[in-house]
């Protein structure tokens, strides 16, 4: 688990700072795959975690805003990944590795809102 913090940057810094994680390299095989979590403790609505499948391939970005609360949970040795993060002030967030798995699952399901089915 780690804080970070992160000053004000431009999408141009953000895409070249664009990386996978390297969060697996010591598990044995058959083990469970280690995701990290983000908790934005900041609220800023204009800041993004940029996505890519293929880093230098724009068409395969996504973005997720992310304001005060939001949760992550992301394969980031899988997904190219990086904060924008306009500013002004700096943004702050929580960062947890988990083990994938059915504990996990369950906790990702408990958090999903409700949704009721008609018909």
């Amino acid at each position: 688990m780690r804080i970070i913090k992160l000053n004000p940057n431009s999408y141009e810094e953000a895409v070249h700072n664009l990386h996978l994680d390297d969060n697996n390299r010591l598990n044995p095989d058959g083990e469970g795959w280690v995701v990290r979590v983000w908790l934005e403790l900041s609220d800023d609505p204009n800041s993004y975690m940029i996505l890519r499948e293929d880093k230098d391939d724009p068409s395969t970005e996504s973005r997720i805003s992310m304001p005060r609360n939001r949760q992550l949970v992301i394969d980031s040795q899988r997904l190219w990944h990086a904060a924008w993060h306009p500013g002004p002030e700096p943004r702050y967030a929580l960062i947890v590795s988990f083990e994938s798995g059915e504990d996990l699952d369950l906790w990702i399901k408990s958090q999903m809102p409700q949704t009721s089915h008609v018909g």
